[in-house]
C-alpha cells in the first residue's frame, strides 16, 4: 500500500508514500475488518525519524481510515513536516467503494501537495462506473473508472482480509501521476520476527518491485487480524526505510493487543 512528498531529510516514507496513489482492485467478497488504532515508528539509518498513527473505524455503513504522521527527534529539527490522510469507503451493493480521499501536508517549503478527491459511483446491469473529481497539487482532476478504486491507505483492507499462507499473488493496479501500474503482492510464507521487543508469527508479503528493483516487504500478523507489524522499503538493493509497529488496539476484541516492550535498563539510562 506516485504523488510524492518529502519527509525529514528528504526521506520518502513507505506506507505514507504508498498512500498517495489510487489502487484499482477487482470486485471481491469481503467482511468488514475489526476497528483498530495503531502507531508505527519510522526508521532511517537506525534512527527513528517520524511517528505514524493509523485508525480504522466503522462509520455510516462503511469505513473511515485516517493517518497522521509527523517528524520526531533530531529529524524534526531539520524538517517539521506533518501529514494527514483521510479515506471513507462505503458499502454499495455488496461492494466496498472509496468515495472520499484527502491528503494534507504541512512542510517548511509551503508547497501545495494537498489532494482532495470525491468519487460518485453508478451501478446498473452489473456495470460499475465511477467519476473521480477534485484537486491534486492545486490542479483540477477529473477521471472515470469502471472498477473499484481504492487509495493506498485502504488497500490494506483486502490485503489483510485475503492474505494467508500459500496464497496466490494479489494483483493491484495503481494510478501514479495519471498512469496505471500493476503490482503483485506475493506471499512468501510464514516467518517469526521480532518487532519492538515482541516475537510474533507473521506472513511475509512482497510488493514486487518489478523493473525498478524496489520491492516493499510487509509482515502481516494473523494474531492481529493481519495488521502489518513491519514494513521495509528497498531501492536498488539497499534498505531505505523501515516501519515497525509500536502499539495496536482492537476495541471490540481486547485479546488482540500489541505493545512495545520497554527495556528497563534503557529506560533507566535515559
Amino acid at each position: 500500500m506516485a504523488i510524492q512528498y518529502t519527509f525529514p531529510t528528504s526521506i520518502k516514507t513507505t506506507l505514507p508514500h504508498l498512500l498517495k496513489v489510487l489502487v484499482l482492485l477487482p470486485s471481491l467478497s469481503f467482511a468488514l475488518p475489526l476497528e483498530y488504532t495503531a502507531s508505527y515508528d519510522v526508521e532511517k539509518f537506525g534512527m527513528i525519524v517520524a511517528k505514524s498513527n493509523y485508525s480504522l473505524k466503522h462509520e455510516n455503513n462503511g469505513l473511515r481510515i485516517t493517518q497522521h504522521s509527523e517528524a520526531v527527534g533530531f529529524a524534526a529539527l531539520l524538517r517539521s513536516d506533518e501529514l494527514d490522510e483521510n479515506s471513507f469507503l462505503s458499502i454499495q451493493n455488496d461492494q466496498l467503494l472509496l468515495t472520499e480521499f484527502s491528503y494534507t501536508q504541512k512542510s517548511p517549503d509551503k508547497k501545495n501537495r494537498n489532494i482532495q478527491l470525491k468519487i460518485d459511483w453508478i451501478q446498473s446491469d452489473e456495470k460499475l462506473l465511477g467519476k473521480i473529481s477534485g484537486t491534486a497539487y492545486g490542479k483540477k482532476l477529473e477521471l472515470k473508472v469502471d472498477k473499484p478504486v481504492w487509495d493506498t491507505s485502504s488497500y490494506q483492507v483486502p490485503l489483510m482480509l485475503n492474505t494467508k499462507e500459500k496464497a496466490s499473488p494479489q494483483q493491484y493496479t495503481m494510478m501514479v501521476k495519471g498512469r496505471f501500474k500493476t503490482y503483485s503482492f506475493i506471499t512468501h510464507g510464514s516467518e517469526k520476527i521480532e518487532v519492538n521487543g515482541n516475537t510474533i508469527q507473521t506472513i511475509k508479503t512482497e510488493r514486487d518491485g518489478g523493473i525498478s528493483k524496489s520491492p516493499i516487504y510487509l509482515w502481516l500478523a494473523p494474531s492481529l487480524n493481519n495488521l502489518p507489524v513491519k514494513v521495509e522499503k528497498w531501492k536498488n538493493g539497499k534498505l531505505q526505510l523501515t516501519l515497525s509497529l509500536n502499539q495496536a488496539q482492537f476495541p471490540s476484541d481486547k485479546s488482540k493487543e500489541f505493545k512495545a516492550v520497554v527495556d528497563e535498563n534503557e529506560e533507566f539510562d535515559e
